[in-house]
């Protein structure tokens, strides 16, 4: 509904109970009664074919089809029945098409699209509370969307108008769903202890650090914080100085922020899980120059906001599954639900980006001899002073400790060393031989994950460690100048701070930073406005004209990564 919000202030809103104990208990054992099954069968079935081998290959591959189209559909109806945190684990799996069954990620991508949503009067209940002190919508908001843009396991988002004209989009929090969430984590963390033999990766540290971000993603006053953040981090380059922004980011309105409430800017757009069906509506079809290219420049967008946050400053948004991608009109890409983050202390920033450069060195160097044998041992070394830890029988095995490294940051299809496999299921995975690792590379993680990901669905070439040479290269060279955070540089700069506490000369060395950062800006900004005409006037031609125009314009994207690899 587009009109006026109500009116009443006089209605009293029941909000739902939290969860009991009791509660919280049945629910734990609804999940492993569905879930165990859908184990049991495949190793009953592993160790069944072991005994009595498939007649040929293409039967085997029919039984663990069916096994995997059963298994899906078990595993999807307990995740869409359940909800909770079960409908974010199910999210991971779906981006992981170079890991699970189509089966799985097919089934569980409209995991992505949202669930079930609350009722409009619990909506407007949960924002007069917090926001109006229980005074009307109508206090603050000139219409009022009755139907939410989506709605997730913890919160759902509705349009609205302000008085003052402005469209915003208001995220509430699902009233008392913070103990079901928890104890969700919970289950997944006792059930990824006691199968840790059987899973590729220790899961548990997983659930363990995911657990953690999801204490901050049920507090909004830490999202909005978050998302001033992370729009720092994106909008300077990896040393400090401003740049384009390469994906923008909502940000809070003024302070109509709670808790449980969090007013932000409204973004237009297409979320990235549905992009190739809304391309196809426009008779864009996948692999055709139009598709690649605008696979490059979301992928090429995203790498860089993922490295600027990550070896810039340091703050990481960590929940970026293609649901919270939207892609705008000339592949404009956003940024949204900062709710999960992650802050990285200067120490392991360095860190990485060493790790990072080696992984660079290694790939573009020779596969024999004494350099290469160099290279992978500086990996080995980088990847155990991270804090990665392996299994007590693999502990100085050097090429297990660089194919981590590789595994993480390396391209795709790139061999690892000692015979080590890339994928995760594997028996010869370096994933399955960690015995622990830092907290830290579980988002960082899920970041790479998804970059790789996007780019073998959408089947464009990439190359991470390329992407990120150049920012862990700025990031290693600023190691000994150490500088205050961007927020806490903006801050001092501004007009707001102390102006006796600052010398003549220090208020003229600012000036030339921001004049400096001025022409910069210009410079990109010109580019971008130019970029922009250029493809209004592509749209216009002739269809035979336009297929070789953006077949050039593909061709010369493809040199340039080639040049710079």
């Amino acid at each position: 509904d587009d009109g006026a919000p109500s009116s009443s202030s006089d209605d009293t809103i029941e909000f739902p109970p939290p969860l009991t104990s009791i509660e919280r208990t049945k629910r734990a054992i609804e999940f492993y009664k569905r879930v165990l099954p859908v184990l049991a069968a495949y190793k009953a079935k592993e160790i069944e074919l072991k005994f009595k081998p498939a007649a040929s290959e293409d039967e085997e591959e029919r039984i663990w089809k069916d096994l995997d189209e059963w298994g899906s559909s078990r595993i999807a109806e307990t995740i869409q029945d359940m909800k909770g945190f079960y409908v974010k684990t199910g999210q991971v799996i779906s981006t992981r098409v170079d890991l699970f069954p189509p089966a799985y990620t097919e089934k569980l991508q409209a995991l992505q699209d949202g669930i079930e949503p609350m009722p409009f009067e619990l909506v407007e209940g949960v924002v007069r509370q917090e926001l109006l002190d229980g005074a009307p919508l109508s206090d603050l908001f000139r219409s009022f969307d009755e139907e939410p843009l989506g709605a997730a396991s913890i919160a759902q988002v509705h349009k609205a108008t302000l008085l003052d004209g402005r469209t915003v989009a208001v995220k509430l929090q699902r009233p008392n769903v913070e103990p079901k969430l928890l104890g969700d984590v919970a289950n997944l963390k006792r059930i990824s202890k006691a199968l840790a033999k059987s899973l590729p990766v220790d899961y548990y540290t997983v659930f363990s650090e995911l657990g953690d971000a999801l204490v901050n993603e049920l507090d909004f006053l830490a999202e909005a914080q978050a998302m001033k953040k992370i729009d720092y981090a994106i909008s300077h380059c990896t040393d400090g100085s401003p740049a384009q922004r390469p994906v923008t980011v909502p940000l809070p309105v003024g302070e109509l922020v709670s808790k449980r409430v969090l007013v932000m800017d409204f973004v237009e757009g297409v979320p990235l899980n549905r992009l190739q069906q809304k391309m196809k509506e426009k008779g864009i079809e996948p692999g055709s120059p139009e598709s690649k290219i605008a696979g490059r420049r979301i992928l090429n967008s995203l790498s860089s906001a993922f490295g600027r946050m990550i070896f810039g400053a340091g703050f990481i948004h960590g929940d970026p599954h293609p649901g919270n991608i939207f892609i705008q009109e000339g592949g404009a890409v956003s940024l949204i639900d900062c709710g999960q983050f992650k802050a990285l202390p200067r120490k392991q920033r360095l860190q990485l980006a060493e790790l990072v450069l080696a992984v660079d060195a290694y790939q573009k160097g020779p596969n024999y001899g004494f350099v290469h044998k160099e290279a992978k041992d500086k990996l080995a070394g980088l990847t155990r002073a991270f804090g990665v830890k392996l299994t007590e029988e693999n502990k100085d095995d050097d090429d297990l400790a660089a194919s981590v490294a590789l595994f993480l940051f390396g391209d795709a299809d790139r061999e690892l060393p000692g015979g080590y496999s890339t994928n995760e299921l594997d028996e010869k995975s370096p994933i399955k031989l960690i015995a622990s690792f830092p907290q830290e590379f579980v988002l960082l993680g899920r970041a790479t994950v998804l970059l790789k990901g996007i780019a073998k669905r959408l089947d464009v070439p990439f190359s991470l460690a390329e992407k990120w040479r150049q920012g862990c290269q700025l990031t290693v060279s600023a190691a000994s100048d150490p500088q205050l955070p961007l927020w806490g540089e903006s801050l001092a700069n501004s007009p707001a701070g102390d102006p006796e506490s600052t010398g003549t000369s220090a208020k003229a060395e600012a000036s030339k930073v921001k004049f400096s950062q001025v022409a910069s800006l210009l410079k990109v900004w010109g580019k971008g406005k130019g970029r922009r005409f250029i493809e209004r006037v592509v749209k216009k031609l002739p269809p035979e004209l336009r297929a070789k125009v953006l077949e050039a314009k593909l061709r010369q994207m493809e040199r340039q990564d080639t040049s710079t690899q």
